[in-house]
């Protein structure tokens, strides 16, 4: 049984977490300590974690991961919904959240969750953004898609 509770200790116990979900240390400087986040404990270890962020009416998914033993167990799901029902607590209207275009899966997933993509930033995933060149699914890692979801 997967529980969802917030995340009350430092945040550098989840360094791996923020790595699985983000390639550039930079960026995941510039935001980890941002926040709320919650993590998914299987038989009270961490296996997940979402971290959101709100702005007003207006919150970003800014991370999430699951641990790569624990992929496609539904994990991913739980902590998408109990990330919005947060949201909904903190009374956000619209959730918003970014991955590669490069990255079906990620794609899919969200689309599965109720997001829509929005908008396409061009040349996000730069060297000077921290990230180098890499090729994902056999595209090349360049792009960033923004995706929402009204609560």
């Amino acid at each position: 049984m997967i529980e969802v509770k917030k995340h009350s200790g430092p945040r550098d116990a989840l360094d791996v977490l923020f790595s699985e979900a983000d390639d550039s240390e930079s960026e995941i400087a510039s935001y980890r300590d941002l926040g709320e986040v919650l993590v998914a404990l299987d038989d009270g270890k961490i296996v997940g974690h979402v971290q959101i962020i709100g702005h007003g009416g207006v919150a970003e998914i800014k991370s999430i991961a699951v641990y790569e033993g624990k992929r496609s167990l539904g994990i991913g799901a739980i902590l998408i919904q109990a990330a919005l029902d947060r949201c909904r607590e903190m009374d956000v209207r619209l959730v918003q959240l970014a991955t590669a275009a490069a990255s079906t899966d990620a794609l899919k997933f969200y689309q599965r969750q109720g997001f829509r993509i929005r908008r396409i930033i061009r040349d996000f995933y730069i060297p000077e953004r921290g990230y180098r060149p890499h090729v994902l699914n056999g595209i090349p890692l360049l792009d960033e898609v923004i995706l929402d979801l009204e609560v």
